[in-house]
């Protein structure tokens, strides 16, 4: 009885997961080794060409500045 509500729902998710990082229009390996290995892993970071987007510096202020802190004087 259980196999006919965990086939479908597992099915459905696999299939999900297959369309998104195989057969749609951005799909690509760097997306797919993304979505395994990022936490922060969001569609909208990859082009249509699956490629990473470039940070937009205007909604992120702290973009471009360098990790270290300047020294104390």
């Amino acid at each position: 009885m259980q196999m006919y509500w965990l086939g479908p729902l597992l099915g459905g998710a696999l299939a999900g997961l297959l369309y998104d990082l195989v057969f749609a229009a951005n799909a690509s390996v760097a997306k797919a080794k993304a979505f395994f290995t990022r936490r922060d892993y969001d569609d909208s970071q990859f082009d249509q060409r699956g490629r990473r987007k470039a940070k937009d510096t205007e909604d992120d202020p702290e973009a471009g500045q360098s990790l270290k802190e300047p020294a104390a004087v």
